[in-house]
């Protein structure tokens, strides 16, 4: 008997330690642990390309804007990890040329934006380029689309669960950030909740996921599409690797299906795969 309690007692205090070290990590090393800040690289600053400075109050935000300056549609891109608004439009800033807005906006503590990356502040300065897009722009909401990279398709989800928009667009999302790699909640907290908000999105939905994807699991991406409310519509891209959806897809294809659904959304007949 005095063996069982002594184990008891043990056990106790292992229950004990892992969740205080979930409590840790979940509320002071999350945001280490989550953002992977891409820092303004060699020929990347405010004389670059379509640079603007949408910040207010002396914060800076960096945002880039190709195309015409009052298109008719306008593509919010909400850029991954690792990365910054400038790499994230390698296969969208084509479009530009077709006559779209094509507009992105560095995170806090990315590029060239001020502060340090907090959930908070990519949903304040994806926020803020919608305003942006809005105010000085003169786009209607329902003309701007929303498209979210990876750990994007948070602040994007975000953005189409508050805000009216024309659409959505996820590409490799996750249900929510954690569940990346825990696959349920174990922390006291629950970043880029994706699962729950996507229940708030009402506008036209296309999620695209990668068979092969080694970052975000691909049945995360089926997971979400799910729990959606139509109109919806998901691309299953074979083969397709986090990083290389437009080159697996093929990037004419890819920018074929971003175009068709900015310009019909979600119908029958969409172009299937």
């Amino acid at each position: 008997m005095a063996m069982i309690k002594k184990l008891l007692k043990s056990l106790l205090r292992i229950v004990i330690l892992v969740i205080v070290l979930g409590f840790v990590v979940g509320t002071g090393c999350i945001n280490t642990i989550m953002f992977h800040p891409e820092f303004a690289r060699d020929g990347y600053d405010e004389k670059s390309p379509g640079f603007v400075d949408i910040g207010t109050n002396g914060v800076r935000i960096a945002a880039v804007v190709h195309g015409p300056e009052h298109g008719t549609k306008a593509l919010i891109r909400c850029h991954g990890n690792a990365e910054d608004m400038m790499g994230t439009l390698w296969a969208l800033k084509d479009l530009a040329e077709q006559g779209y807005t094509i507009a992105a906006v560095d995170y806090p503590g990315y590029g060239l934006s001020d502060g340090s990356p907090t959930e908070e502040g990519c949903y304040r300065n994806v926020h803020r380029l919608y305003d942006w897009l809005v105010e000085t722009r003169g786009f209607k909401p329902e003309d701007i689309i929303v498209d979210g990279f990876s750990i994007g398709s948070g602040p994007a989800t975000e953005l189409a669960a508050t805000k009216p928009v024309g659409g959505l667009i996820l590409e490799a999302p996750f249900l929510s950030a954690p569940r990346v790699v825990t696959r349920v909640r174990l922390l006291p907290v629950d970043p880029f909740p994706n699962l729950k908000r996507i229940a708030d999105v009402k506008c036209p939905l296309l999620i695209m996921h990668g068979t092969k994807d080694n970052v975000i699991p691909y049945n995360q991406g089926k997971a979400l599409f799910e729990l959606a409310k139509d109109p919806k519509h998901f691309v299953s891209v074979d083969c397709g690797y986090h990083n290389l959806l437009p080159i697996s897809l093929g990037e004419n294809r890819y920018r074929e299906l971003i175009v068709d659904f900015m310009e019909n959304g979600i119908r029958e007949g969409f172009r299937q795969d």
